[in-house]
């Protein structure tokens, strides 16, 4: 169910969004099937056959998650990646990574994976497989203060850590929520059915914002002057509630995640291998020419300490080019 109305809206074009589609979507883990407690092992020469959802960087520290229970982590800012253990073989969709070493990771059946020593060992501090809930997003706002949501609009909220957590949802409707971001004391998030929340109490009550568009949103990224939505169909919008523009961007492939340089350049990544830059100077986006051996589908970008960003997703991860020219690049656009 949960696949087919996520992407009941669109049509044969979409193509290999069936991919994460699937493993996003609450029932990709059949709950009548025992899997073991315990990550799949990959050999290091098989990294790039696997499904990398999200990142977190905290100084050289680096930790990647995706399918089938993999985290892979990195002492040294992204240049060889290690896998750890990990007691679960669910699907992992986002994780935190703060300066003391705290590291929160979220996946299906409500999956909280909670590790002290910057992703080297993991503990369970929630798991519900009776409930079949994934969880999509998660934030660190500090002093053991987590927020993670998911799947049908469920936001859980622990203040000590992952010792204990209250559960709820958004609103009525209950939508898929797939992106938290933090902008100051306020906790936004985007998702099913154009919708965009703001909580500004910690995650436990949720206004809906207005939003410039009414299909999927799979990511919001947020600064103090303008927001950026992505999602299907190439749709690509910046601004503020009451505020939006949409961009006018050459590619119609599904828009799944994206993140700021250090510059305020703005990547933003999907299906098909898009890679779309916005230039922090002139406000223009250009698409990037994907590699034609490398035409897969992008989950996220990921921004490294040395300045080099990764692009996660399907088969792997390697690295984006994010400098624009003639050589490189194909057709600028801008607000519609």
């Amino acid at each position: 169910m949960a696949v087919i109305r996520w992407f009941g809206e669109t049509s044969d074009r979409i193509g290999h969004e069936v991919l994460l589609a699937e493993a996003q979507s609450p029932q990709k883990d059949n709950p009548k099937t025992s899997l073991p407690d315990s990550a799949f092992l990959l050999s290091p020469d098989k990294f790039d056959t696997a499904l990398y959802l999200s990142g977190a960087v905290s100084g050289q520290r680096v930790i990647l998650v995706g399918d089938r229970g993999v985290i892979l982590v990195s002492s040294d800012g992204g240049e060889q990646f290690q896998q750890v253990p990990v007691p679960s073989r669910r699907m992992i969709c986002d994780v935190t990574l703060s300066s003391d070493g705290t590291a929160f990771a979220v996946g299906h059946e409500g999956l909280v994976l909670r590790s002290r020593d910057f992703g080297e060992t993991w503990e369970k501090v929630h798991h519900d497989p009776e409930a079949d809930q994934a969880l999509f997003s998660v934030v660190d706002l500090g002093n053991e203060h987590v927020v993670a949501a998911g799947a049908f609009g469920l936001v859980m909220v622990t203040r000590d850590g992952g010792k204990s957590w209250s559960k709820g949802e958004v609103n009525e409707e209950g939508p898929h929520l797939y992106s938290l971001k933090l902008t100051g004391d306020e906790i936004v998030a985007a998702g099913e059915f154009g919708s965009v929340l703001s909580s500004k109490d910690g995650g436990e009550t949720w206004s809906a914002l207005e939003s410039p568009y009414e299909g999927t949103l799979f990511d919001i990224l947020v600064t103090e002057d303008r927001w950026t939505l992505m999602g299907l169909r190439g749709n690509l919008w910046e601004g503020r509630p009451g505020e939006w523009t949409q961009v006018d961007q050459p590619s119609e492939a599904t828009l799944f995640g994206g993140c700021f340089l250090g510059d305020g350049t703005t990547v933003v990544v999907g299906a098909e291998g898009v890679v779309l830059i916005r230039s922090a100077q002139s406000g223009e986006w250009s698409q990037m020419k994907p590699k034609k051996d490398r035409r897969r589908l992008l989950s996220k970008p990921l921004l490294l300490p040395a300045g080099r960003v990764l692009g996660l997703g399907e088969k792997g991860f390697d690295s984006l080019e994010t400098t624009p020219d003639t050589d490189t690049s194909t057709e600028q656009g801008g607000p519609r």
